[in-house]
């Protein structure tokens, strides 16, 4: 039998710029399959190694770039490549648009190998198979999620064949989406509310709900999303909701899943924040004049600097930046936040409690940044509005949920185009990496690209 490559955990994945999304070469420090699935040591190892892409290779090269490309974030220097994003015009042979894109399908990748080689191990214990072929599952189902939201047509890989994935067409978004909740279904079924290991950085399920509420949410399925959201609330395993300056610790009782670190600080995090001079990233005005007087969220998640007379305002939920273990910090999946937001949404909806609930929910959110309830218009529309807006100041910097947000409420062209004169409205989708069209004549460029 072929034997395909799994890295060693946090090992480099190495992708040459002729190569296909899933043609990944062979690194140092490989494993090879028998050898990875002998033992649940090694085994553990894979999924390890799966996690890690997030925070080592994912989050640097999306994270804060789709923060520029809207309206979070400015840039203050001039890579080519980085002032396409906050250009929003981004050219198909972005390597950083490359970099993302070869990133989740790398993480895919491994994803897909440990389904189908953990089944077929004959060595490792039924129920070890279980457990990490719904993290397997869970994770892909993640990375699935985001690429379709970014690109809107993907291929969808559900195998280690090279010779398959390498011609792949284009599917269909609500197939992917069905393949998103087909995973994270089993994943749910397949978890144990118990956390493998120590902190909560390997997924429950309580993660697989968390993100079955999220994704239901984007289908507009909101008796789902309510549902899944409750559950989650409900298991008293994040709540109550703790103070702004607590939420991103490593052992922030908030977090439903975080991305595990080596030294307690985030890959990205020396991007962020800057040792002295000019932040290369900076809060935009229109970030920063979102935030009410006395939001505690701009008191402990934003920093300040003052360059030349002028003071700049850059991402901090992220304090460290080296090595730190009396105050770790992992990389936030998923957080108990999201869920009382998602709740409220659903609510206003007409899931759940209704609009009760929903002003209930946004009020949990409001009196933990250390502000008043809500005390505005309780219509519908007047109330979805209020969610959102809620949204930007409590999610933003985390997984493009202002990009997210403002594409599924139909908002993105209205505020994007006001914001920056550069907009266009087929920006609402990156472009398919040119190099993957180029060896896949299947693939179809997105429009205006």
């Amino acid at each position: 039998m072929k034997k395909y490559i799994l890295y060693l955990i946090y090992s480099a994945v190495i992708l040459t710029s002729c190569k296909k999304l899933i043609e990944v070469g062979t690194p140092l420090n490989q494993l090879t399959t028998e050898k990875v699935f002998a033992d649940t040591s090694s085994a553990t190892a894979a999924i390890s190694g799966a996690y890690a892409i997030f925070n080592v290779s994912i989050d640097p090269s999306y994270n804060k770039f789709l923060g520029l490309y809207t309206d979070e974030l400015s840039y203050t220097n001039s890579a080519t490549d980085i002032v396409q994003f906050n250009q929003s015009k981004v050219a198909p042979t972005n390597q950083t648009d490359f970099t993302t894109w070869t990133n989740f399908y790398t993480a895919i990748y491994r994803c897909n190998d440990i389904i189908t080689q953990a089944q077929e191990s004959a060595t490792l214990p039924a129920a070890y198979v279980n457990q990490l072929t719904s993290e397997a599952k869970f994770l892909r189902a993640y990375a699935y999620f985001y690429l379709i939201n970014l690109y809107g047509h993907v291929p969808l890989l559900l195998t280690t064949n090279v010779n398959i994935n390498a011609q792949a067409a284009q599917t269909d978004p609500n197939t992917v989406y069905q393949q998103i909740i087909s995973d994270l279904k089993d994943a749910q079924q397949g978890l144990s509310a118990t956390y493998i290991g120590s902190g909560r950085v390997r997924a429950n399920k309580y993660a697989a709900g968390a993100l079955l509420a999220k994704v239901y949410l984007f289908q507009n399925d909101w008796p789902d999303a309510a549902a899944q959201s409750t559950t989650v609330i409900n298991s008293g395993l994040y709540t109550p909701l703790l103070p702004p300056d607590t939420v991103f610790l490593a052992n922030s009782t908030e977090t439903i899943l975080s991305f595990s670190t080596i030294n307690g600080f985030i890959t990205d995090a020396p991007n962020l924040i800057p040792t002295s001079g000019l932040p290369q990233y900076v809060i935009s005005t229109s970030l920063l004049g979102a935030f009410e007087t006395g939001d505690l969220r701009k008191l402990y998640w934003l920093q300040s600097t003052l360059v030349n007379g002028m003071v700049y305002y850059y991402p901090y939920k992220y304090h460290n930046s080296t090595p730190n273990t009396t105050f770790p910090e992992n990389l936030m999946c998923l957080r108990a936040g999201e869920q009382y937001l998602i709740r409220a949404e659903a609510e206003t909806n007409g899931a759940g409690n209704g609009i009760n609930g929903a002003i209930s929910d946004l009020n949990i959110i409001r009196t933990r940044a250390g502000l008043p309830n809500y005390s505005g218009a309780t219509d519908q529309s007047s109330l979805l509005t209020a969610i959102l807006h809620e949204r930007r100041v409590e999610l933003f910097m985390e997984n493009s949920n202002r990009f997210l947000d403002l594409k599924r409420s139909g908002s993105i062209n209205t505020i994007l185009s006001a914001y920056k004169s550069t907009w266009k409205s087929t920006a609402d989708l990156l472009p398919i990496p040119q190099n993957e069209i180029t060896f896949d004549n299947k693939l179809i460029q997105n429009p205006g690209y």
